[in-house]
């Protein structure tokens, strides 16, 4: 196996990596804001001098769902979701053709892609079990 063929492999992986490696850390950011917010407005809450209007006002907050991009629902899980199953569909592909033109290198890049178009289309629906996992405690 030459060195070009090692680098074409590995560069579109490594790519691939760092991509989701980006969007991990973004949602992640999302998510820890979310809390934070959430924790400072339930301090806000158990402060026994706040009339009846703010504590209204917090509670409408609390209350208050802001899935917006980074939700198990929002949009950027539905672009998240496309990505996956093209990489998924794609990676299938090339493993087929792989194997129709007996050729190992595109049937190990189609597993390759396969497997992380797999983890792409089955990460919101574990971020969405885990969201209601962690409302039910």
């Amino acid at each position: 196996m030459s060195i070009f063929q090692i680098a074409s492999f590995a560069v579109p992986l490594l790519i691939c990596l760092g991509i989701y490696n980006l969007i991990k850390t973004w949602i992640d950011a999302g998510v820890r804001e979310r809390h934070e917010k959430l924790r400072v407005l339930e301090e806000a809450l158990k402060n026994p001098s706040l009339d009846r209007t703010v504590v209204d006002s917090l509670a409408a907050n609390l209350n208050q769902r802001e899935d917006g991009w980074l939700g198990p629902n929002g949009r950027l899980m539905g672009i998240w979701l496309g990505i996956g199953w093209l990489t998924l569909f794609a990676g299938v592909g090339c493993l087929v053709a792989g194997g129709l033109m007996d050729d190992e290198d595109v049937m190990a890049g189609g597993v390759v892609a396969a497997v992380i178009g797999f983890g792409l289309v089955t990460y919101p629906f574990a971020v969405r079990e885990l969201e209601t996992r962690r409302a039910q405690s």
